[in-house]
């Protein structure tokens, strides 16, 4: 009688062993605090910014993606002053009248972003066209027609952005940006209490003694 007592009972430490430790796991999750809910928040919002920034980089490099903003409102009111652009370098035969491109004044090199209202073939060369451009609140067209054998066309654009993209590269911005991912990197990996907690309420199993 007494060696079956003595068998039974590690069988039955045993069995409340994986009682316990659940109940050790639902008490540590309820004990997190609303700080540390917030950072993992904040946390996991840097990091899907991290995430969209390298698949922009990539679609970039691939696509020949690029963003322009409007610093005059030659384009208003589709895209006025202050409005940001995606476009895409495509070739000159693929520009269509409407289209809306980046293009290079002659002389200067400035850079102009208006619609197409002309396209003319150039002689001796296939894949260059002559561009007729006006912007949307001009009344009169360039004055000069460009000649391009590519061009950015822009895909969409939004009103706002691209105030918010030219203070976002001011050196103020930059510097504080990059503060306050270091600061949100090294509050994730700060320990917490609660951390500390989940690893000392794993117990170790309970092996019956021979």
């Amino acid at each position: 009688m007494n060696d079956l007592v003595t068998a039974s009972r590690p069988v039955a430490a045993h069995a409340a062993g994986p009682r316990h430790r659940s109940s050790a796991r639902v008490s540590v999750a309820a004990s997190v605090t609303p700080i540390e809910r917030v950072r993992d928040a904040v946390t996991t919002f840097v990091g899907c910014l991290g995430i969209l920034t390298v698949a922009w980089l990539v679609a970039s490099a691939v696509w020949g993606l690029g963003i322009i903003v409007f610093m005059t409102g030659s384009m208003s009111p589709t895209l006025p002053t202050g409005a940001a652009a995606i476009t895409r370098t495509v070739d000159a035969a693929d520009l269509a009248v409407g289209d809306v491109v980046t293009v290079r004044r002659p002389g200067n090199g400035a850079q102009v972003t208006h619609r197409i209202v002309g396209i003319a073939p150039v002689a001796g060369d296939p894949r260059a066209r002559s561009l007729t451009l006006r912007g949307d609140a001009n009344d009169s067209v360039d004055l000069r027609p460009y000649v391009v054998t590519s061009a950015p066309r822009v895909l969409v654009g939004a009103p706002v952005a691209g105030s918010v993209i030219t203070a976002a590269k001011t050196p103020a911005a930059m510097l504080g940006g990059s503060s306050l991912i270091a600061a949100v990197i090294a509050w994730a990996l700060w320990p917490t209490s609660t951390r500390a907690s989940s690893d000392s309420a794993d117990p170790r199993p309970i092996h019956p003694s021979r």
